[in-house]
C-alpha cells in the first residue's frame, strides 16, 4: 500500500515512521516549521509540506495514496478551541480532502481519553458509551464521530497511556522521580492501563498488513492493569532512586495547572488544567480483547521491560543524568 502518515513528527509518529520504513516507502505530511532532522536522510521517506489545521497541502499530499494513517494531535492547550482546531477541525479537513481524492482508507490514532475514564473497576469496551472529561478527549471524540459518519473505510485505535522513546510527557514525571519527588493528583488508589510505543506501532502495522478497514474501534493496551503507585515505584526502581509520594488535592492541582497554562510556554509546562482533569480519576482501564482476537495483537513488552528501555534511551539522549 502507498501510505501517507500525518503526525509523523510527534511522539508516536516518529516511532511509526522509523519502524514502517524498514519495510517500505512512506510519505509524510509535515508543517514547514516541523523538525524533520530524524527523517531528512531516510531514503524511504517522502517529505511533503502542508498544514492540517490550516487546510493547506492536504489534497496534493493525497496523490497516489491508498491509505492514510492519522496520528496528528494537539495534546496540550489552554482552551477548548486550541484542541478543537487541530484535533477536530483538522480531521474534518483531512476527511474532506480524502473524499475529493477518492482515498477511502483511514487509520485514526485516537485516545482512551476520547471515551473517558471507567466509572468503576470494570474495564471499558469498544462499545462503551463515550464520556470524555477533558478538552483533549472531547475533541478526539468529535473527530471519531466525523470519521464514523464520513463514508470512509476506517479503523480507529484508542491507545491508553503510551510511553517510550521520543515521549516528552512521561519524561516530565521521570525527571521528578529522578529527583526523589513523586507527585500524585488526588487521594486513594488509582488504576490504569499502559502500552509501550513499539507495541502500539506493531498494532498499527498489523492493521495495514491485514488491510483491515472494517469500520471498527479498538482499545490498545498491554493487557495488564497497573496501580499508579506501582508504576511510580517501578520507575523509581529502574532509576535506582528513592522517591517520596506527595499527594496533591485536585483543587490545588487545578490551580497549579492554571498557573502553568497562563504563565509558561508549551515546552516549559509541567502540567495543564486539562491533564489534571484526567489525572484526578480513579480508573483509566479498558479491554483490548477485540484487537487481540480480530487482529492477532499480542503485546511484546511488559511495563518493566518497556520503561527500562525508555529510561535507557533518555539517558543515551542526554535527557537524564
Amino acid at each position: 500500500m502507498r501510505i501517507l502518515i500525518i503526525g509523523a513528527t510527534g511522539f508516536v509518529g516518529k516511532n511509526l515512521v522509523l519502524q514502517i520504513t524498514q519495510r517500505q516507502n512512506v510519505s509524510i505530511l509535515v508543517r514547514q516549521t516541523s523538525n524533520i532532522e530524524l527523517f531528512k536522510n531516510n531514503q524511504n521517506v517522502n517529505i511533503l509540506y502542508g498544514d492540517l489545521e490550516k487546510n493547506e497541502g492536504i489534497i496534493e499530499a493525497l496523490d497516489n495514496i491508498d491509505v492514510v494513517i492519522h496520528c496528528a494531535a494537539k495534546t496540550m492547550g489552554r482552551s477548548y478551541w486550541e484542541f478543537y482546531s487541530t484535533n477536530t477541525k483538522g480531521t474534518a479537513h483531512l476527511i474532506n480532502a480524502m473524499l475529493v481524492k477518492n482515498v477511502r482508507k483511514l487509520l485514526y490514532l485516537s485516545s482512551h481519553a476520547a471515551c473517558g475514564p471507567s466509572p468503576s473497576d470494570e474495564p471499558l469496551s469498544s462499545y462503551t458509551h463515550t464520556n470524555p472529561i477533558s478538552f483533549y478527549g472531547r475533541t478526539k471524540q468529535l473527530a471519531e464521530d466525523l470519521i464514523m459518519n464520513s463514508g470512509l473505510q476506517f479503523t480507529i485505535i484508542r491507545p491508553v497511556s503510551v510511553y517510550g522513546p521520543y515521549d516528552k510527557e512521561i519524561l516530565t514525571y521521570i525527571k521528578l522521580l529522578n529527583h526523589g519527588i513523586c507527585p500524585i493528583v488526588g487521594f486513594g488508589a488509582k488504576y490504569l492501563n499502559l502500552i509501550y510505543v513499539k507495541d502500539l506501532v506493531d498494532l498499527v502495522i498489523k492493521v495495514i498488513e491485514k488491510n483491515h478497514f472494517m469500520d471498527r474501534v479498538y482499545f490498545a493496551n498491554d493487557g495488564q492493569c497497573y496501580s499508579l503507585g506501582l508504576v511510580m515505584d517501578t520507575i523509581a526502581k529502574v532509576l535506582n532512586k528513592k522517591s517520596r509520594k506527595i499527594y496533591i488535592p485536585i483543587s490545588l492541582a487545578l490551580f497549579i495547572g492554571l498557573l502553568n497554562d497562563v504563565f509558561l510556554p508549551a515546552d516549559k509546562k509541567l502540567v495543564t488544567r486539562d491533564k489534571i482533569r484526567e489525572l484526578g480519576c480513579q480508573y483509566w482501564t479498558c479491554s483490548s480483547a477485540n484487537a487481540n482476537r480480530e487482529l492477532g495483537f499480542t503485546p511484546r513488552y511488559t511495563f518493566n521491560q518497556g520503561i527500562a528501555e525508555t529510561i535507557s534511551w533518555y539517558r543515551n539522549q542526554g535527557y537524564l543524568a
